[in-house]
Formats: structure tokens, sequence, C-alpha cells
């Protein structure tokens, strides 16, 4: 359903190993003897957009060569594999909603970097206006003498 990711091999690499670090705090699934079904694809999908990453082990009953089931997977998903284990692959994809977050904090804090230079600039205005002049105009350069 999604469009392919492009990740690098140190990207997958990082993210394999990120998922392995995390051991049975990832949540992990299987493919048994039904293969791919729709329930599966749904339970994976929701995995991944809570997650981002998936541990799944596809037994040996599952029908269909082992390549063609991990393909199936990450085309049903949406899904890339960036690691494998026997026959345990690690699925990877963005969440779409924390992406959705993300891209919110992202802009709230723009709009705050933005009012904050507007009411500074105010602020440099309001100093060189209320004497008609600049207001350090009244300091001497350093160094000279104040007699």
């Amino acid at each position: 359903t999604a469009s392919p990711l492009n990740l690098s091999v140190k990207e997958k690499k990082e993210l394999a190993s990120y998922a392995h670090g995390l051991g049975k705090k990832l949540k992990s699934q299987q493919v048994g003897k039904s293969g791919v079904t729709d329930t599966v694809v749904g339970a994976l999908i929701e995995t991944l957009e809570a997650n981002e990453l998936l541990k799944l082990k596809i037994h040996g009953t599952c029908p269909g060569e082992f390549d063609d089931v991990v393909k199936q997977l990450e085309e049903s998903t949406g899904s890339v594999t960036v690691g494998q284990i026997g026959r345990t692959v690690i699925l990877y994809r963005p969440s779409l909603t924390k992406l959705k977050a993300d891209e919110e904090k992202r802009k709230r804090a723009q709009r705050f970097l933005l009012n904050k230079r507007k009411q500074q600039s105010i602020q440099i205005k309001k100093r060189t206006t209320e004497g008609g002049e600049p207001r350090n105009s009244s300091r001497r350069r350093r160094g000279s003498n104040r007699f």
C-alpha cells in the first residue's frame, strides 16, 4: 500500500540492531500454517503503527517459499525487512501518526520562534524610538576618559 522505503544498508543495520536490543520488549508475532491472511496483515499493520518495528517468526508450516512470504508481507504492510535471523524477520515501517505528530511539533516550534523574534524586534524598535535616538548613544567607548 505505501511506497517502498529507501533505507541504506547502514540504516537497516541500525534498526535491526535496535530491534535486537529491545529483546522481549519488542512484540513478536507469528505467521503459521494459514499463511498471510487479512487478519494477520491487519494485526501487523497495527503493531507497526504503534512501534514502527516488528519481529516476525515465519513457521515452516507456512505455505509458500520463505522469500515469497516475506515479499508478500512487505507489500501488504508497506514495510521493509531490516534484519533476518533464520525464519525470524524484522520489519520496519515509519508510523504515519508519529510522523504527523512530529510535523505538528516542528510547526509549533517554528511559530514559537517567529513570535519570539517579532517580540524582540518590537522591543528593539521601542528602545530606539523612546529617546528619539538610540539608547546606547550616551555610553562612551571602552577605555575612554570619563572626566
